[in-house]
Protein backbone atom coordinates (compact mmCIF):
# COMPACT_ATOMS: atom_id res chain seq x y z
CA UNK A 1 0.00 0.00 0.00
CA UNK A 2 1.14 3.38 -0.77
CA UNK A 3 0.10 6.68 0.50
CA UNK A 4 -0.17 10.44 -1.27
CA UNK A 5 -0.76 13.02 -0.55
CA UNK A 6 -3.13 13.19 -3.69
CA UNK A 7 -5.18 10.60 -2.01
CA UNK A 8 -5.40 11.77 1.37
CA UNK A 9 -6.27 15.27 -0.31
CA UNK A 10 -9.17 13.35 -1.12
CA UNK A 11 -10.32 11.70 1.29
CA UNK A 12 -10.28 15.01 3.72
CA UNK A 13 -12.32 17.05 0.78
CA UNK A 14 -14.90 14.20 0.56
CA UNK A 15 -15.41 13.95 4.33
CA UNK A 16 -15.18 17.83 4.98
CA UNK A 17 -18.23 18.18 2.62
CA UNK A 18 -20.01 14.86 4.05
CA UNK A 19 -19.67 16.51 7.43
CA UNK A 20 -21.07 20.07 6.36
CA UNK A 21 -24.09 18.67 5.08
CA UNK A 22 -24.84 16.54 8.66
CA UNK A 23 -24.84 12.92 6.63
CA UNK A 24 -23.42 10.52 8.68
CA UNK A 25 -26.03 7.89 7.71
CA UNK A 26 -24.59 8.09 4.42
CA UNK A 27 -21.17 7.68 6.02
CA UNK A 28 -22.17 4.88 7.77
CA UNK A 29 -23.50 3.22 4.48
CA UNK A 30 -20.39 3.83 2.72
CA UNK A 31 -18.22 2.13 5.63
CA UNK A 32 -20.29 -0.65 5.60
CA UNK A 33 -20.17 -0.99 1.74
CA UNK A 34 -16.16 -0.97 1.93
CA UNK A 35 -16.43 -3.64 4.56
CA UNK A 36 -18.70 -5.60 2.21
CA UNK A 37 -16.58 -5.23 -0.94
CA UNK A 38 -12.66 -4.97 -2.27
CA UNK A 39 -11.45 -2.23 -3.90
CA UNK A 40 -9.89 -3.98 -6.61
CA UNK A 41 -13.16 -6.32 -7.16
CA UNK A 42 -15.05 -3.49 -8.92
CA UNK A 43 -15.06 0.22 -7.22
CA UNK A 44 -17.30 1.42 -9.95
CA UNK A 45 -20.19 -0.94 -8.32
CA UNK A 46 -19.51 0.24 -4.78
CA UNK A 47 -20.21 3.85 -6.14
CA UNK A 48 -23.23 2.55 -7.49
CA UNK A 49 -24.48 0.52 -4.94
CA UNK A 50 -23.94 3.94 -2.58
CA UNK A 51 -26.01 5.76 -4.93
CA UNK A 52 -25.19 9.09 -3.45
CA UNK A 53 -25.80 12.58 -4.39
CA UNK A 54 -24.02 13.96 -7.70
CA UNK A 55 -21.16 16.24 -5.51
CA UNK A 56 -20.42 13.15 -2.92
CA UNK A 57 -20.82 10.55 -5.81
CA UNK A 58 -17.91 12.33 -8.06
CA UNK A 59 -16.10 12.88 -4.74
CA UNK A 60 -15.73 9.86 -3.54
CA UNK A 61 -15.16 7.86 -7.24
CA UNK A 62 -12.15 10.04 -7.06
CA UNK A 63 -11.12 8.67 -3.80
CA UNK A 64 -12.26 5.08 -4.51
CA UNK A 65 -9.81 5.05 -8.37
CA UNK A 66 -6.63 6.65 -6.53
CA UNK A 67 -6.93 4.35 -3.28
CA UNK A 68 -6.97 1.54 -5.79
CA UNK A 69 -3.90 2.90 -8.11
CA UNK A 70 -1.77 3.13 -5.12
CA UNK A 71 -2.67 -0.68 -4.07
CA UNK A 72 -4.94 0.21 -0.90
CA UNK A 73 -7.59 -2.42 0.49
CA UNK A 74 -10.51 -1.56 1.43
CA UNK A 75 -9.91 -2.17 5.40
CA UNK A 76 -6.95 0.47 4.46
CA UNK A 77 -9.27 3.35 2.91
CA UNK A 78 -12.10 2.87 6.39
CA UNK A 79 -9.43 3.31 8.33
CA UNK A 80 -8.31 6.47 6.82
CA UNK A 81 -11.89 7.87 6.08
CA UNK A 82 -12.71 6.99 9.81
CA UNK A 83 -9.60 8.97 11.13
CA UNK A 84 -11.12 12.04 8.82
CA UNK A 85 -14.34 12.22 9.87
CA UNK A 86 -13.81 12.01 13.31
CA UNK A 87 -11.15 15.24 13.01
CA UNK A 88 -13.68 16.86 10.81
CA UNK A 89 -16.66 16.41 13.21
CA UNK A 90 -14.36 17.35 16.22
CA UNK A 91 -13.18 20.37 13.97
CA UNK A 92 -16.88 21.33 12.87
CA UNK A 93 -18.31 21.47 17.02
CA UNK A 94 -14.80 23.28 18.10
CA UNK A 95 -15.88 26.08 15.81
CA UNK A 96 -17.69 29.59 16.81
CA UNK A 97 -20.78 29.58 15.90
CA UNK A 98 -23.13 32.93 14.95
CA UNK A 99 -26.97 32.84 14.63
CA UNK A 100 -29.23 35.98 14.06
CA UNK A 101 -32.33 35.58 16.72
CA UNK A 102 -35.22 37.70 16.77
CA UNK A 103 -38.69 38.64 17.92
CA UNK A 104 -41.21 39.17 14.99
CA UNK A 105 -43.06 37.89 12.11
CA UNK A 106 -41.44 35.49 9.79
CA UNK A 107 -41.96 34.75 6.01
CA UNK A 108 -41.00 32.00 3.57
CA UNK A 109 -38.40 33.88 2.62
CA UNK A 110 -36.86 35.01 5.85
CA UNK A 111 -33.29 34.97 6.61
CA UNK A 112 -33.62 34.57 10.29
CA UNK A 113 -35.95 31.38 11.46
CA UNK A 114 -35.09 31.63 14.84
CA UNK A 115 -37.33 33.35 17.60
CA UNK A 116 -36.18 34.82 20.64
CA UNK A 117 -38.98 33.05 22.82
CA UNK A 118 -38.10 29.87 21.55
CA UNK A 119 -34.10 30.28 21.77
CA UNK A 120 -34.55 31.56 25.33
CA UNK A 121 -36.42 28.38 26.31
CA UNK A 122 -34.08 26.05 24.24
CA UNK A 123 -30.54 27.80 26.04
CA UNK A 124 -32.56 27.53 29.75
CA UNK A 125 -33.37 23.70 28.80
CA UNK A 126 -29.71 23.14 27.86
CA UNK A 127 -27.49 24.59 30.60
CA UNK A 128 -26.05 21.90 33.11
CA UNK A 129 -23.76 24.18 35.35
CA UNK A 130 -24.60 28.22 35.01
CA UNK A 131 -27.38 30.37 34.08
CA UNK A 132 -26.21 34.01 33.94
CA UNK A 133 -28.55 36.46 33.40
CA UNK A 134 -28.15 40.05 32.71
CA UNK A 135 -31.63 42.60 32.00
CA UNK A 136 -33.19 45.85 31.70
CA UNK A 137 -36.35 44.56 32.86
CA UNK A 138 -38.14 41.43 33.89
CA UNK A 139 -42.19 41.14 34.06
CA UNK A 140 -44.00 37.74 34.60
CA UNK A 141 -47.39 38.84 34.09
CA UNK A 142 -48.01 36.58 31.15
CA UNK A 143 -48.73 32.67 31.89
CA UNK A 144 -45.83 31.84 28.57
CA UNK A 145 -43.22 34.38 30.45
CA UNK A 146 -43.77 32.46 33.42
CA UNK A 147 -42.98 29.52 31.88
CA UNK A 148 -39.64 30.81 31.36
CA UNK A 149 -39.27 30.81 35.01
CA UNK A 150 -40.42 27.30 35.52
CA UNK A 151 -37.66 26.52 33.07
CA UNK A 152 -35.39 28.14 35.67
CA UNK A 153 -36.61 26.32 38.26
CA UNK A 154 -36.16 23.20 36.40
CA UNK A 155 -32.25 24.07 35.63
CA UNK A 156 -31.97 24.77 39.60
CA UNK A 157 -33.14 21.62 40.70
CA UNK A 158 -30.66 19.92 38.17
CA UNK A 159 -28.33 21.82 40.05
CA UNK A 160 -27.64 24.42 38.01
CA UNK A 161 -26.23 27.69 39.68
CA UNK A 162 -28.79 30.60 38.50
CA UNK A 163 -27.08 33.90 38.91
CA UNK A 164 -29.71 37.55 37.48
CA UNK A 165 -28.10 40.89 37.55
CA UNK A 166 -30.62 43.43 36.74
CA UNK A 167 -30.82 47.24 36.91
CA UNK A 168 -31.21 49.17 40.53
CA UNK A 169 -35.31 48.84 40.40
CA UNK A 170 -36.76 47.17 42.96
CA UNK A 171 -39.49 46.33 41.35
CA UNK A 172 -37.26 44.33 38.95
CA UNK A 173 -35.88 42.15 41.75
CA UNK A 174 -39.48 41.86 43.24
CA UNK A 175 -40.89 40.62 39.94
CA UNK A 176 -38.15 37.74 40.00
CA UNK A 177 -38.71 37.15 44.03
CA UNK A 178 -42.28 37.13 44.16
CA UNK A 179 -42.83 34.76 41.02
CA UNK A 180 -39.98 32.31 42.63
CA UNK A 181 -41.30 28.99 43.79
CA UNK A 182 -38.36 26.85 44.81
CA UNK A 183 -36.27 27.59 47.51
CA UNK A 184 -34.48 30.89 47.92
CA UNK A 185 -30.81 29.47 47.80
CA UNK A 186 -31.62 27.81 44.56
CA UNK A 187 -31.42 31.51 43.24
CA UNK A 188 -29.30 34.38 42.92
CA UNK A 189 -30.28 38.41 42.30
CA UNK A 190 -27.43 40.75 42.09
CA UNK A 191 -28.51 44.84 41.36
CA UNK A 192 -26.49 47.06 39.74
CA UNK A 193 -25.84 49.98 42.28
CA UNK A 194 -22.76 51.56 40.50
CA UNK A 195 -20.73 53.79 42.66
CA UNK A 196 -20.89 57.79 42.94
CA UNK A 197 -17.85 58.19 41.82
CA UNK A 198 -19.05 56.85 38.24
CA UNK A 199 -21.77 58.78 35.16
CA UNK A 200 -23.17 55.04 34.10
CA UNK A 201 -26.76 56.07 34.61
CA UNK A 202 -28.05 52.14 34.40
CA UNK A 203 -27.50 48.62 33.76
CA UNK A 204 -28.96 48.65 30.15
CA UNK A 205 -27.58 44.91 28.51
CA UNK A 206 -29.61 42.22 28.10
CA UNK A 207 -27.74 38.78 27.90
CA UNK A 208 -27.71 35.12 28.68
CA UNK A 209 -24.76 32.91 29.26
CA UNK A 210 -25.37 29.23 29.51
CA UNK A 211 -22.54 27.31 31.41
CA UNK A 212 -19.83 29.62 29.91
CA UNK A 213 -20.41 28.39 26.05
CA UNK A 214 -23.37 29.83 24.62
CA UNK A 215 -24.13 33.73 24.62
CA UNK A 216 -27.38 34.86 23.96
CA UNK A 217 -26.95 38.80 23.03
CA UNK A 218 -30.38 40.37 22.40
CA UNK A 219 -32.29 43.66 22.63
CA UNK A 220 -35.42 42.16 24.24
CA UNK A 221 -36.27 42.53 27.56
CA UNK A 222 -37.58 39.36 29.85
CA UNK A 223 -41.13 40.12 29.42
CA UNK A 224 -44.14 39.61 26.84
CA UNK A 225 -43.41 42.52 24.99
CA UNK A 226 -39.72 41.84 24.32
CA UNK A 227 -40.40 38.11 23.62
CA UNK A 228 -43.70 38.25 21.48
CA UNK A 229 -44.58 41.69 20.50
CA UNK A 230 -41.89 44.27 19.74
CA UNK A 231 -39.43 43.84 16.72
CA UNK A 232 -36.13 42.44 18.87
CA UNK A 233 -33.14 41.42 17.10
CA UNK A 234 -30.11 39.05 18.81
CA UNK A 235 -27.10 36.86 17.88
CA UNK A 236 -26.48 33.41 19.65
CA UNK A 237 -22.54 33.01 19.79
CA UNK A 238 -21.24 29.70 20.87
CA UNK A 239 -17.71 28.10 21.19
CA UNK A 240 -15.59 31.55 21.25
CA UNK A 241 -13.94 32.85 24.08
CA UNK A 242 -15.74 35.99 24.02
CA UNK A 243 -18.01 34.57 25.93
CA UNK A 244 -16.12 33.64 28.68
CA UNK A 245 -14.41 37.39 28.22
CA UNK A 246 -18.07 38.91 28.53
CA UNK A 247 -19.07 36.56 32.00
CA UNK A 248 -15.98 37.18 33.96
CA UNK A 249 -16.49 41.24 32.76
CA UNK A 250 -19.90 41.33 34.72
CA UNK A 251 -18.26 39.13 37.37
CA UNK A 252 -15.49 42.10 38.08
CA UNK A 253 -18.57 44.35 38.19
CA UNK A 254 -19.16 42.28 41.64
CA UNK A 255 -15.74 42.11 42.75
CA UNK A 256 -15.26 45.87 42.51
CA UNK A 257 -18.60 46.72 44.48
CA UNK A 258 -20.60 47.52 41.58
CA UNK A 259 -23.56 45.36 41.92
CA UNK A 260 -24.84 43.78 45.28
CA UNK A 261 -26.61 40.87 46.20
CA UNK A 262 -30.50 41.74 47.19
CA UNK A 263 -31.87 37.70 46.91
Amino acid sequence: MRTSKKLQKKIVHFVSVLVKNNNQQLFDTLVLKLKENELAKGYEQICYALNFPFELDYLIYEVFEEANENGWKSSDLVNSLEIAYQAAVYQLNSQPGITPVWTGPTFDTSFIQFQTYETVKQLIGSAKNEIFIVGYNFSFKQEIIRTLLKELESAAERKCRINIIVNDKEENYNEIRLNWSKEQYLLNIYSWKGTDQNDYASLHAKLLIIDQKKLFLTSANFSYHGFMRNIETGIVIENHDVIREIWMQYHSLLRNNQIKKVY
